[in-house]
Formats: C-alpha cells, structure tokens, sequence
C-alpha cells in the first residue's frame, strides 16, 4: 500500500464525469516487469516507478502547492473474485471505517472495458478540504492491479477524467517473476537468473515478488481474498552454525513478534545437506496464519525459504510443504553477488 507520507499529502475521489473540452496531453508509461502499460498525463509529475508493489505515484498539481493529488498504480495478490473483495470492503467499512471519512461508491462495474472494483471514500481532513480517494481495482493474469486517484474536490472535474482515461489506455501482461518452468509434471521452476530450482505444490506457480529481496515468490490457489505463499531469500554465508542459529532463532522471533508461537525450530536433514527448520504460528490481521521455512547454506549464498499458510490448511499441507523444501537445488552458472561460484 502507499506509505503514510505519500498517503498523507492527499486523501480521496469519486464516480464518473463527463471529460473535459480539452482532455490533457498524456505521454506512454510502460512497466514491462509489472505487465502493465498505459498512458499517464504530461502534466502529473511521476515520483516514484517500479518500487516494490508500486507500479507508479504520480503527483497532480493542484491549487495548493503543497498539497499535490496523488495518481498510482500498485500491484497485488489477486483475491478469488472481486466480489469478496468488495465485501470485505463493505465490512471493514463498517467495523472499523477510516478516521474523518466515509465509504461513498464501493461497486462493481461490468462494461466493454471489463470487470472493476471502483471504491470510494470521501474525508474531510482535519487539516481543511474535502478530498475523494478512488480505487479502481481489476484482475489481470492472477494478479490485482489497483489504481487511485487522491485529489481534493476542486480537482475532480480534470483529475477524474484524465485518471478514467488512463485506465481505459491500459493493457495488462504476465509480470516477469523472474522464474521459468523447468518440469511440468514436477511443477519445478528454475529462477533465471540466480539460477536455482524449487518444486511447488500442485497448483501454486511464480507471482512478481512483493518485495525487491525476495529472490521468488509463489503463490498457492486463492482462498477468499488470501493466497498462502513462498519466497526466498538470499545473504552471504554467515558465520553461525545450523545448531546456532536453531538455539537463537525461537528469541529473534519473540522479539519481532512478540505474540507469535514458535511450534518448533531444529536441525533437519534435507537431501544432502542439513537445514535450521522453524514452524511458527501467528496472525495478519484477522487470519491465523502458520509458517514454516528452512534455513540452509548453498555453495553460493545462505537461503531462506519461507512457506506462509492459513492455519487451517497446514497440517494437511505440511507433508507436502517438507517435499517442496527438500527439492531447493542451485543449479549451474554464475549469479549475481555469487563471489564466482558456480554450481
């Protein structure tokens, strides 16, 4: 999501208008790792691009020049429908709701342009103004785009017909997670360019990963609007033992997370080699989740794979989750940072 300082520059948007006489000169913006193309006016100033889950945050002149609107696109985990997400929406709305706002539009919209998700919430900041936060979210190739609009009320009769007919020029594309199908039968994939191979469970395959360190990340099929997940991750070689790390581990977690349960953590053999494996139980947000990841030493780095499950599925999935973690190989080749190695 957009950080608390981009966040707090603006707060809000609307339905649709009719455009303007003269619509606003717009140049291509093309985001070939994210899937994403369109066309962004000349006249929004583009601050960030292709950082973690934003695809980009541009920000709108407005009258006040140190309160600038705000236009991005971020990237997530597509939900099963966006129906549950629009539901999920309702109740939080009326559970929690959001400081000095209210929920205005949360509706779907099926036209020649697709299925989309538009929500709107309008605020009255405490700092002055009335300002409308848009987010039209559609799903494309399992993933969900969301694009919004903050800008303040006097804004929105350029501002919304230029932020619809950014939407409108976008086509989508399979992200490049970076990982290419090694074994169909095995559902192996091979990272190109670290160049090591994991076997996902039945169903799961490469989603673009939510952070830049994570050298991939997977999805399992969607539950609601959760997906369970794994990612790895890469450091140089450390100096610890398995035995170390499997006796510091528990007290690192607590102190991270202080109400998480830490169901085990020792040294398991894995192939040929050994690896620290910690199974923990927490939660995110209303979701009781349960992880388990391995910690091992590779020729090249020291990995961390990491599966992330709904509680409720672990058990029956652990079996299977073990087999996935026993397939990490590195495979032959130089790698960034890989000091020369080769497998």
């Amino acid at each position: 999501m957009l950080s608390p300082l981009v966040l707090g520059l603006v707060l809000s948007v609307s339905p649709l208008r009719q455009g303007p006489a003269e619509p606003l000169a717009t140049e291509p913006f093309d985001a070939p790792k994210y899937g994403l193309a369109t066309r962004l006016p000349t006249a929004w100033t583009l601050a960030i691009r292709e950082r973690e889950d934003r695809i980009f945050v541009a920000l709108i002149p407005q009258a006040d020049r140190d309160r600038p609107g705000i236009a991005a696109c971020e990237l997530g985990i597509a939900p099963a429908s966006l129906e549950e997400y629009r539901d999920r929406i309702d109740r939080n709305a009326r559970e929690r709701g959001r400081p000095n706002g209210k929920l205005a539009v949360n509706r779907i919209i099926n036209d020649e342009l697709g299925e989309r998700l538009e929500t709107v919430w309008e605020f009255h900041p405490e700092i002055g103004g009335f300002w409308r936060e848009t987010t039209i979210r559609i799903i494309a190739h399992g993933q969900l785009y969301s694009f919004i609009l903050n800008v303040e009320d006097a804004s929105q009769a350029e501002a919304r017909p230029a932020f619809d007919a950014l939407i409108a020029a976008a086509t989508f594309s399979p992200p490049n997670t970076g990982a290419d199908l090694l074994d169909k039968d095995a559902n192996r994939w091979v990272q190109r360019e670290y160049k090591f191979a994991l076997d996902l469970p039945e169903g799961w395959s490469p989603a673009l990963a939510p952070t830049e360190v994570a050298l991939l990340f997977a999805n399992g099929p969607v539950h609601g609007v959760w997906s369970d997940n794994v990612l790895v991750l890469a450091h140089p070689h450390g100096k610890k033992s398995l035995e170390e790390q499997a006796r510091e581990i528990p007290e690192l977690l607590k102190r991270e997370e202080p109400n998480c349960e830490v169901i085990s953590c020792e040294v398991v053999p894995q192939g040929e080699i050994r690896a620290v494996e910690t199974v923990v139980r927490t939660r995110r947000g209303p979701f009781s989740m349960t992880v388990i990841e391995r910690r091992f030493r590779g020729l090249r780095f020291d990995y961390e794979v990491k599966y992330t499950l709904e509680t409720e599925r672990f058990d029956a999935l652990a079996p299977t989750l073990r087999e996935s973690l026993d397939s990490f190989r590195e495979l032959p080749g130089p790698v960034p940072g890989g000091a020369g190695k080769s497998a």
